[in-house]
């Protein structure tokens, strides 16, 4: 067993582990392995009794993420004889928010008993709002900002893509807004806020306050706000902090807001003991959140050290100088000059050879390669081809397959279940995520169709019988057509001439199934979120589902709440609403609770966005078009909606352009050029992240339109970056000839 000082560090992780105190950032390349070396320096600091009588604190912005830290830092200690865990705490900045606020209460004129609203609680209350704002004579004004449109489809499309964006839109205003210090009160005291856009969002943000209020309840930004506000407002707490934690570790440092940055460095005032691990080439989030990299990048310039982990051994050679290019063409050639700072220029490395490292994959031949369709239909069915390919000859390879919108993960997830290819959705819309709700929506439309038999072999079907006989399955279900529901629930079914072993899987689980009908049928229908809870406990279901389950039946208690008539049949049509925002948030939250993990032979599909920390032999980089990967501020823009008339096609710019005339009585910048600035440095973040989740594979894609009946001037044209990394892979090959 190696002890601490026996580990065998590489040459950019020396500097690091060698550190004993002060201000250190720690830029660290994609698999530079940032986790390994940040929980043996804190096993380091504690082995040596640096911290005293104090403790280290690790933030992190992941719950996954937080257990991962917890249990290496543990093992560690363990290894070295140390079995108390006392000297360090690792939680995430929004836990620390609420130990901070909960200390001191009153300092912020808040009782003992406030609660804090999640990301689900925060998605009902929200929706809630907005719902009642069109609903209380908002509608006409919600739908003002749509073009002008006679044709009854394309009106309802606009109406579907405005009401698609317009949550995220609200959120991260009311974001903007308490981070700006500016009240609902003070907003509805603005003229600006009675102008466009604004207007409606001085509505749903008051009563949006309103709703927290009288639910005791802090949102996120509260916490973060309050915190700050405490330990900036009461001194003894501050240095009670400041006491406790004499070295405190960020992670993630990229994805750091300005706040939670001013809480650190309160909490590091005394001791200046702070190191923050990051990379702002994988800065992805800042487009819906409050997130810069631009706190990350003042840090590393102010602190006291600064050393770059800069070697990593996830990916090829190959792979690496593909990723290195994008930087060097990006921060010296890209003509949009703004965004030239998009990415740190920081050249990954190759670990070194035969050091007892852990090496860099070494494929067979060049890897790399990119591909033009006609058609994304097209792009598909060859990528899944190709996908079927690999299987066949690599059957161990980890595959990843990424896309920029969860709306294309659900269409390559047809086409790999049509090739009867398994695979992992990562996304909202992910038939196995979301088939508990769908089972709970089977069982309680059967409840209110009882009667019907259809009803009760689709519910025995969807969400009982167990079997892998497809065609036997079949069989039974259509014999099961001829009896009526009475005859199968409350009579014995062994009476019935059903020709099939009673203990094989199929009949057991069908037996099983009439058993527990039976019983929720009998259960009372009066509270609809306990009889959803009832339903959970007579299901077999994994944690997740059960976590799921839970979730739900707290969004049908609040509905209850504000719409005490709410029926059975009402309920039936939220669950079934497969676009509902609040389930698709809380698959999201449940899911990621415990972190996914590619494991080997699986086939993973998901978004740009949610291929951050994971990593794929394989990888598919499906539409890098120059509309989904922007680089100059005349390209055509996501944040540019199509749908609204052209005064307020650009919504985040209009709110941010009233917001700093509020703060500051007069526009600071051009918010207008700046969102679009943003936009590309994110999409090239973005790219970036793609080309490095890939450990021996890269494949890249395009195609000029979506389906063979889209019109030419919707043609699409490969992404710059595209046909830049093209031009260098077409170079190596010919070198390798």
């Amino acid at each position: 067993m190696k002890i601490l000082s026996e580990i065998n560090y590489r040459k950019d992780q020396i500097p690091i582990i060698n550190y004993s105190e002060g201000t250190m950032a720690v830029p660290a390349v994609p698999g530079a392995g940032k986790t390994f070396i940040v929980t043996n320096l804190v096993a380091k600091l504690l082995t040596e009794n640096k911290n005293q009588k104090g403790k280290i604190l690790i933030l992190t912005y992941m719950n996954s993420a937080v257990n991962n830290f917890k249990g290496r830092i543990k093992k560690i200690l363990e290894e070295k004889g140390i079995e108390s865990t006392n000297g360090f705490e690792v939680m995430t900045i929004h836990s620390l928010a609420v130990k901070i606020i909960k200390e001191k209460p009153e300092v912020m004129m808040l009782s003992d008993e406030f609660n804090i609203a999640d990301e689900l609680q925060k998605t009902v209350i929200l929706n809630d709002c907005i719902s009642t704002f069109r609903a209380s004579g908002g509608e006409t004004a919600f739908r003002y900002f749509l073009k002008e449109q006679k044709n009854p489809t394309w009106y309802q499309r606009q109406l579907d893509a405005w009401e698609g964006g317009f949550f995220d839109l609200v959120s991260s205003a009311i974001s903007s807004l308490k981070y700006n210090d500016i009240t609902p009160k003070k907003l509805d005291e603005m003229t600006y806020s009675n102008k466009g856009i604004l207007k409606i969002i001085t509505f749903i943000y008051k009563e949006y306050d309103k709703k927290l209020k009288q639910n005791g309840l802090l949102d996120y930004d509260d916490l973060l706000i309050y915190a700050y506000k405490t330990l900036c407002v009461d001194e003894g707490l501050r240095e009670k902090f400041q006491n406790k934690y004499r070295y405190v570790f960020e992670d993630e440092c990229q994805d750091s807001n300005e706040i939670q940055g001013k809480i650190i460095k309160l909490i590091c005032e005394k001791s200046n003991n702070l190191v923050r691990v990051g990379d702002i080439n994988q800065s992805i989030t800042g487009t819906f959140s409050s997130s810069d990299p631009k706190f990350f990048k003042q840090f590393m310039h102010d602190a006291e050290h600064c050393y770059e982990m800069n070697m990593s051994n996830r990916s090829s050679k190959d792979i690496l100088n593909l990723a290195n290019s994008l930087v060097k063409f990006v921060c010296n050639e890209l003509k949009q000059l703004e965004c030239r700072e998009a990415l740190q220029e920081i050249e990954i490395q190759t670990v070194e050879k035969g050091q007892g490292y852990k090496e860099n994959p070494q494929p067979d031949g060049y890897q790399i390669s990119t591909r033009w369709y006609n058609t994304f239909e097209e792009e598909i069915e060859k990528t899944v081809r190709y996908v079927k390919g690999i299987k066949n000859k690599y059957p161990d390879k980890s595959i990843g397959i990424l896309v920029p919108y969860n709306a294309q993960v659900s269409q390559v997830a047809k086409v790999l279940e049509r090739e009867e290819l398994e695979f992992e959705e990562l996304g909202p819309n992910s038939k196995n995520k979301r088939r508990v709700i769908n089972n709970l929506a089977d069982i309680i439309d059967f409840i209110i169709n009882c009667d019907k038999i259809d009803k009760l072999i689709k519910v025995l079907s969807d969400v009982f019988i167990k079997t892998d006989n497809k065609e036997g399955k079949k069989d039974f279900l259509n014999m099961l057509e001829k009896y009526s529901v009475e005859e199968l629930l409350y009579t014995d079914i062994k009476d019935k001439p059903l020709i099939i072993d009673d203990k094989c899987e199929m009949y057991v689980t069908f037996k099983r199934g009439l058993d527990v009908l039976v019983e929720i049928l009998d259960y009372s229908t009066i509270r609809i979120d306990k009889l959803i809870l009832f339903i959970k406990d007579r299901l077999v279901l994994e944690e997740e589902e059960k976590a799921l389950v839970d979730y739900v039946a707290f969004y049908v208690r609040y509905l209850i709440n504000e719409t005490p008539n709410l029926t059975l049949k009402e309920v039936l049509d939220v669950l079934s609403d497969g676009s509902n925002k609040v389930f698709n948030h809380i698959i999201d939250v449940v899911y990621e609770i415990n972190g996914y993990e590619p494991q080997p032979g699986s086939i993973t599909v998901c978004n740009y966005h949610k291929s951050k920390g994971m990593e794929w032999d394989c990888v598919f980089l499906l539409q890098m078009t120059q509309y989904n990967f922007p680089d100059n501020i005349n390209c055509k823009f996501q944040c540019d909606k199509w749908y609204l008339k052209d005064k307020y096609k650009n919504t985040e710019a209009l709110i941010k352009s009233q917001i700093d005339l509020i703060v500051n009585g007069k526009l600071t910048e051009n918010h207008y050029k700046q969102t679009k600035i943003d936009l590309i440095n994110e999409k090239i973040r973005l790219l970036y992240v793609g080309i490095t989740r890939a450990k021996e594979m890269l494949i890249m894609s395009g195609s000029s339109f979506k389906t063979e009946e889209d019109n030419k001037k919707q043609e699409q044209r490969p992404c710059l970056y595209l046909r830049k990394l093209n031009e260098i892979i077409k170079r190596e090959k010919e070198m390798i000839k």
